[in-house]
């Protein structure tokens, strides 16, 4: 611990030049006095910082704190859960980084690496861009690891990114809000999360709703043929003479036609219950048919769900 230390020029705690590497773990700088920062560390090869405090120091030029020169190209310098308060130079400066400091951070957030920071420091203050995200602890721009995922929204501060919900669809990189995935158009279905693209609505379906996780399927008594559909007025009812029990039809195919010896005048039935067994003096020959034909002259028929007349005998009309 360095307490109330002093110095004419610079490092009130500490001042190290031309060093290999600094390691400070659980220090404490307190109440420090000099020209410039506390901690004054130029031409050392690398920094670590852990766990250490840097609280009322004094400085007549900035920063108060924290001044680092490495004396190399490239460092690994590291400053790790060390906190700066109340500490006091022009300009509110704690920290002057003139060489690469990598910072620490918890996921979601960065601090810059070179550069001026500035009053109370607890950790790394900054967060990662809204439609960005982090997933790693030294980031030192705000768009941390690089743009949100398509399919995905990324709040301030996102580890990673979130899924956009099922019945929506973002098809472009950093969006930042839930809001700003886009909702199925009608016609349209999206029944995953975290998708690019909305899905057409099948053949024997529809969507009538914006934002919608699945599509309804196609009515009983008829067909839907077409993809895409918005609207349950694409549903073409199966003719008289048939009938369709089944939802989600895509083809006419799909409707059934009434047996031999039965008519149905109803269109878009859904069932074989609407096949009336042809009257007495009628007859239906063929499948599919909307009424019953009537026996022609010099024929007759007394039987219910004939496929044909018979015959008037010798005689008789």
């Amino acid at each position: 611990s360095f307490s109330e230390c002093t110095a004419v020029v610079f490092g009130g705690g500490m001042y190290v030049v031309n060093s290999g590497v600094v390691s400070l773990e659980s220090a404490r700088f307190v109440e420090c006095t000099s020209t410039q920062a506390a901690v004054y560390l130029t031409g050392i090869d690398r920094l670590a910082l852990t766990n250490s405090q840097f609280v009322d120091n004094i400085a007549s030029r900035a920063p108060a704190a924290l001044f680092f020169n490495s004396g190399i190209a490239t460092t690994d310098s590291l400053l790790r859960n060390t906190t700066f308060f109340g500490n006091s130079a022009p300009g509110n400066i704690t920290i002057l980084a003139a060489s690469p400091l990598t910072w620490d951070c918890p996921l979601g957030s960065w601090m810059p690496s070179v550069g001026q920071l500035f009053g109370d420091l607890s950790g790394c203050n900054r967060l990662c861009a809204e439609g960005h995200y982090g997933n790693a602890s030294d980031h030192f721009t705000s768009d941390c690891s690089g743009p949100c995922w398509l399919g995905h929204f990324c709040p301030e501060g996102s580890v990673l990114p979130h899924k956009c919900p099922a019945g929506t669809h973002m098809p472009n990189r950093r969006a930042a809000n839930i809001s700003d995935c886009f909702l199925c158009a009608p016609g349209q279905y999206q029944p995953e999360t975290g998708q690019e693209e909305c899905l057409p609505c099948a053949a024997g379906s529809f969507s009538p709703d914006v934002g919608s996780a699945a599509c309804e399927a196609c009515p009983m008594g008829g067909v839907c043929e077409d993809a895409g559909a918005a609207s349950r007025l694409v549903w073409q009812p199966c003719p008289a003479g048939s009938f369709n029990p089944n939802r989600g039809s895509s083809s006419s195919a799909a409707c059934e036609l009434c047996p031999v010896g039965t008519a149905s005048a109803v269109p878009g039935a859904e069932s074989s219950e609407t096949c009336s067994p042809c009257e007495p003096g009628h007859f239906a020959a063929t499948p599919g048919l909307s009424k019953c034909e009537r026996c022609s002259a010099g024929s007759y028929q007394n039987d219910t769900g004939a496929t044909s007349c018979r015959a008037c005998e010798a005689g008789s009309y």
